[in-house]
């Protein structure tokens, strides 16, 4: 097939720039709508999707924010809790154990030394007043160095003796130490 053109070389030009005009113009038409169709995907995107995990976020959020005060609740019982801890053991330490303090004593008593009373108040000095009978005064005595060299008490002092004569022939020493308490447990002794 033979094409023949008779149109004036003008007219072809113009021909061809309308078709040039027409061609670009569609290509824009063409970006536009795109650009259009880009944007509304985008749209609905968010909307469908985005904006629904934004909102499972925001919730997510807001129940981490509300077990944060949860824990905030906890940890301000938890400090409580520690708090009482540290002042029962601070009391538990400050009161002396017994036992072990009466022990050492009954200890370091000899044989013929015989407690009748044992006054003790840690919260006056001296602390403890012990009154107690013997045969001599070498175990009143040996008793005083015994609680003087003893971990528990300190500042032993005779505070009184009397002697009485019972049944003609034994004599009977009545005699009171007076003294203070060093520690007040074992392993404060052993410091």
């Amino acid at each position: 097939m033979i094409n023949i053109n008779l149109l004036p070389p003008e007219v072809k030009q113009k021909i061809k720039k309308s078709k040039q005009s027409a061609s670009i113009f569609g290509i824009c038409l063409a970006v536009v709508i795109g650009f259009i169709t880009i944007n509304f995907l985008l749209f609905q995107y968010k909307v469908s999707f985005l904006q629904t995990q934004l909102d499972n976020y925001k919730a997510d959020i807001i129940n981490a924010n509300k077990s944060l005060t949860n824990y905030e609740d906890l940890q301000k019982k938890a400090l409580f809790l520690n708090d009482r801890s540290q002042v029962v053991t601070t009391i538990q330490n400050s009161h002396p154990a017994w036992s072990p303090v009466l022990q050492d004593m009954i200890n370091d008593a000899p044989s013929n030394v015989q407690f009748v009373s044992l006054t003790a108040d840690p919260a006056k000095e001296p602390n403890f007043a012990l009154q107690g009978t013997t045969v001599s005064e070498r175990d009143a005595i040996k008793f005083k160095d015994k609680l003087e060299s003893s971990s528990f008490f300190k500042n032993v002092v005779f505070k009184s003796s009397t002697s009485t004569r019972v049944d003609g022939t034994n004599n009977t020493l009545t005699f009171t130490l007076e003294f203070n308490l060093e520690h007040a447990t074992a392993s404060q002794a052993a410091k």
